[in-house]
């Protein structure tokens, strides 16, 4: 088990898995911050804080769908976190006026910004306890943010790929990248609508004070927008594997017009080949019965008709490299489009990436 606490003053402790409880502070506002521990050294950790049976039985029970619950005396929130290597954690959050427990079933990658956070925000985390919890729901959301850039560059470069040189490796790509949003989506979208139901409908949660809630209010905003985001991107990747099908489907489209210029090239050297073939006594005694006349109608005729058919394919635009430049310039526009959604994504990123402080502290 990894704990880590810090007090109302900003002072982190790591904290050793062994009598948690009796390293706890006996007075004043604390994070206890745990990861990586199992059921039963959370069933301790509930005892120790003497927790109520539902509330001992709710903790260590992860895998849950989401939850934010408020009652008299806690706020509960099952909540979603990145853990770095496209992989998710769940973490559970207890919020009550004397302290704040998040316990998570791994390792959530914001973590250490939140803890340096909640050191930077002490004074008016004393003063107003609910923006402990918010900076760190804060935190999770902007956790996923790093991971849509990476997705959102992925897109781009499978995109312009599939315009030049559709490949099978390509649509695999796709295919991981829409799993993997499509289960994001699946996690936060339960959670974005209890959030919304509670903070929306109710207007006011026990334990947030009145400073506090426009950062609460915040928090909802960008989980909103976070959900958003992740579906736009998946119907992206959607329509990337439309285009992928699409693209092949004109590339084999190509190969057969390829093949119908080939026999259409090669139908009236067959027809004058086939015709001079058949050995009639008086084309040989007359027509080419001579050197001179075999090179004109047999050779001569044939190299004609080609040119004349290669002559007619330019005159209708079949020969050329405007496709080649079609497609580039495809490509090109599809970096400038990726370009501008990553810059998209940057700026949800940094726009509420800190609660607001409370008028007095400006």
């Amino acid at each position: 088990m990894e704990a880590t606490l810090i007090d109302g003053q900003g002072a982190v402790k790591r904290l050793s898995g062994k009598d948690v409880a009796a390293q706890l502070p006996k007075e004043g506002f604390f994070w206890l911050d745990v990861a990586n521990a199992t059921e039963n050294e959370i069933a301790g950790l509930a005892v120790a804080l003497q927790l109520d049976a539902k509330l001992s039985t709710w903790l260590p029970r992860f895998g849950q769908s989401a939850r934010f619950k408020a009652s008299a005396q806690y706020l509960r929130v099952s909540a979603w976190a990145d853990s770095g290597n496209h992989a998710v954690v769940q973490g559970h959050l207890l919020y009550s006026p004397a302290s704040l427990i998040t316990v998570f079933d791994g390792t959530a990658t914001r973590m250490d910004k939140a803890r340096e956070r909640f050191r930077e925000l002490a004074p008016e985390i004393a003063s107003h306890h609910g923006y402990a919890l918010v900076l760190v729901l804060h935190e999770l959301v902007t956790g996923f943010y790093p991971r849509l850039e990476r997705a959102e560059e992925l897109l781009d470069r499978l995109e312009e790929q599939i315009f030049l040189n559709p490949a099978a490796e390509q649509l695999v790509s796709l295919a991981d990248l829409r799993r993997e949003l499509s289960s994001l989506h699946r996690r936060l979208l339960p959670l974005r609508d209890r959030v919304t139901t509670v903070v929306t409908a109710i207007g006011g949660v026990p334990g947030i004070s009145a400073e506090v809630w426009p950062s609460l209010q915040s928090y909802v905003e960008r989980l909103a927008d976070l959900v958003e985001l992740i579906n736009a991107y998946r119907q992206r990747t959607s329509e990337a594997m439309e285009g992928y099908r699409a693209s092949v489907s004109n590339r084999q489209s190509e190969q057969i017009n390829r093949l119908t210029i080939i026999s259409w090239v090669f139908l009236p050297i067959t027809f004058l080949t086939g015709y001079f073939g058949m050995n009639f006594n008086w084309a040989i005694d007359q027509l080419l019965a001579t050197r001179d006349d075999f090179l004109l109608l047999g050779v001569g005729l044939p190299l004609l008709s080609l040119g004349v058919t290669l002559l007619l394919f330019k005159s209708l635009g079949w020969m050329g490299t405007w496709r080649r430049k079609k497609l580039q310039s495809g490509g090109s526009g599809v970096r400038g489009l990726g370009a501008s959604a990553t810059s998209k994504a940057g700026r949800a990123e940094n726009r509420h990436d800190v609660p607001a402080k409370p008028s007095s502290a400006r």
